[in-house]
Order: C-alpha cells, then sequence, then structure tokens
C-alpha cells in the first residue's frame, strides 16, 4: 500500500467526519492521538469539535463518538506503518470545511493528551477554539432570508 492508498482512507475519514457532523456545520475539528496497544493495534484519543452557524450567534462542541469515524482513523494510521513503524503517525490533526477545504498535519513525536498531559497544544487550544474561530471569522452571519 502506498501513498495513493493513504490518500483514498483520508478522505474516507473526512467524509465520515462531515456525515456525523451537526447541520450548520462551518468547520470541524479533528485531534486523534496513536498509541500501539501491544497487540499490533492502536488505541486512539480523540477530540472531534465542529464549530456550527447557530442563527444569531456561533457555537462550539464535541462531535459524539462515531465507531465508523474511529475505524477510518484507526485504518489511516495502519496504512501509515505499512512504510515501518516510523512511518505511523502518532498524532493527527484535521481541519474540514464546508467548502471542500481540508489541512491535515501528521505528528510522530510521543502523544501528549494520552499521557495525562493537557498542555496547550494537546487540550487548550480546543477549549478556546470557539474564541479563535470568532477573532478570524467575526459574527455570525445573517442567516438568509426564508425564500431567498
Amino acid at each position: 500500500m502506498g501513498l495513493a492508498e493513504q490518500q483514498e482512507q483520508l478522505g474516507v475519514v473526512v467524509r465520515r467526519f462531515a456525515e456525523i457532523a451537526p447541520q450548520g456545520w462551518a468547520r470541524l475539528v479533528g485531534s486523534w492521538e496513536a498509541t500501539p496497544d501491544g497487540s499490533g493495534g492502536v488505541t486512539l484519543n480523540w477530540i472531534t469539535t465542529a464549530v456550527v452557524h447557530g442563527g444569531d450567534r456561533w457555537l462550539y462542541g464535541q462531535v459524539g463518538y462515531d465507531e465508523p469515524l474511529y475505524d477510518a482513523v484507526v485504518a489511516l494510521n495502519e496504512l501509515s506503518a505499512e512504510g515501518g513503524p516510523e512511518h505511523r503517525w502518532t498524532t493527527f490533526e484535521l481541519l474540514v470545511d464546508p467548502d471542500g477545504t481540508i489541512k491535515v498535519d501528521f505528528g510522530y513525536d510521543a502523544p501528549k493528551r494520552s499521557q495525562g498531559i493537557l498542555d496547550e497544544q494537546s487540550h487548550g487550544r480546543f477549549e478556546r477554539y470557539l474564541d479563535t474561530w470568532v477573532a478570524e471569522h467575526g459574527a455570525v452571519p445573517a442567516s438568509p432570508a426564508p425564500g431567498a
């Protein structure tokens, strides 16, 4: 398996994340940490959130656990390991916008959240993500008038 298969699997992850997102989402934010479980598999620690157009304000919250999304991310991790253990990512960051724009970042350092390290990178930025979003995008745009 190669890069094409990994890209295809990334597409599976993105599509599933969008399928389970709340209606009106403006951005999906995912952060996964992968830790080998000793039996050749991997255990994930994840944060999956969404910014949503809430009518008169932006809303932000956790997207519920979804086994198909979890399994798709595990499969992506396993594909990355096929090139050797040094190619297996330990952290995976994903931003998805409704227009199809995605931003992906894979990391290879020891994951933090899984080890109880809740610093700015591993946890804090997610607690303040809505503030960051509003600062970058401004107030929620008005909803179109019915029939417009």
